[in-house]
């Protein structure tokens, strides 16, 4: 599973976050009902660009964003690059795994600025 990929789009690039949906709910739950659309349409240059949908038991949440534009600020949304980093870091503590030799740290920190 890959939790960022970044692809060709006819002219343009197209974007899929994979995340914990309670980042990206208006209560924090896990509920695909209480998704902050209002943020997610923030995160974007124009709410056309994102769409999005649960997966696996409703605990993680698809983030499909296209166009250079908004990719760019949906990854400089601090509330959002948060929420890339937790999954990370997450997905990365979850013991031996593919991804754990992949994921680290201080590439979250860096991305962050933190």
């Amino acid at each position: 599973m890959e939790l960022f990929t970044l692809l060709a789009d006819g002219e343009g690039l197209r974007s899929r976050f994979v995340l914990h949906l309670s980042d990206f709910t208006t209560d924090g739950s896990d509920d695909p009902e209480e998704v902050d659309e209002a943020f997610l349409d923030d995160c974007v240059a124009t709410p056309e660009d994102v769409a999005h949908s649960t997966w696996r038991g409703k605990s993680i949440l698809i983030v499909n964003v296209r166009g250079a534009v908004s990719i760019r600020k949906f990854l400089s949304n601090p509330r959002a690059l948060r929420a890339v980093r937790r999954f990370n870091l997450s997905h990365m503590n979850r013991g031996r795994n593919a991804y754990q030799a992949s994921h680290c740290y201080s590439v979250a920190d860096v991305m962050l600025g933190e």
